[in-house]
């Protein structure tokens, strides 16, 4: 199945930012959105500016019709222990073909996959702007420094560090 359709959860936004490179996520060649409950209630520490910059860039907010709260409700109702925001989120990735769903978050993880659901996190978008070359190996391996330095965000440190050690070599020519 190809991807056309990537929906953002909170966790990987907030990552990218973090890492400087959401910005750059948002030339890779898929429709990147996320759910307006989760603007709305959390992410908090995006401003109006921010949303308008994202926006401006390709970032859709797209808000849930009824069939999609729906689905959102019996996802809540399946998976007691995932907050309503990442029901949201699910939901949109069920209901949008050609879809998936980014995210860091073990429990969301778990139950996209429980239901059939394609999904990756924040080191799947850096691989992808490795392959496409959108930032030089040098900065794409300080973006992952930044990120693995950060106690706040949890990526596999083994995977993270081959990463940043491929990227080193790369950016040397070798």
């Amino acid at each position: 199945m190809a991807i056309d359709v990537i929906v953002n959860d909170t966790s990987c936004l907030i990552d990218l930012r973090k890492g400087g490179i959401l910005t750059t996520a948002l030339l890779l060649p898929f429709r990147f959105v996320v759910a307006l409950p989760l603007v709305a209630a959390e992410l908090n520490d995006f401003d109006e500016t921010d949303w308008e910059d994202l926006c401006g860039r390709g970032l859709e907010i797209v808000d849930l019709d009824g069939a999609q709260v729906q689905c959102a409700m019996r996802l809540k109702s399946q998976f007691p222990g995932l907050s309503v925001y990442g029901c949201f989120s699910l939901a949109i990735v069920q209901t949008t073909p050609n879809s998936m769903l980014l995210t860091g978050d073990r429990l969301h993880r778990t139950s996209a996959v429980e239901v059939g659901v394609k999904v990756h996190g924040v080191l799947w978008v850096s691989d992808q702007i490795e392959q496409a070359r959108l930032i030089s190996f040098a900065d794409l391996a300080d973006a992952l420094e930044r990120l693995d330095a950060d106690p706040l965000v949890f990526l596999p440190d083994d995977e993270i560090t081959k990463r940043i050690a491929r990227l080193r070599k790369k950016s040397k020519g070798r």
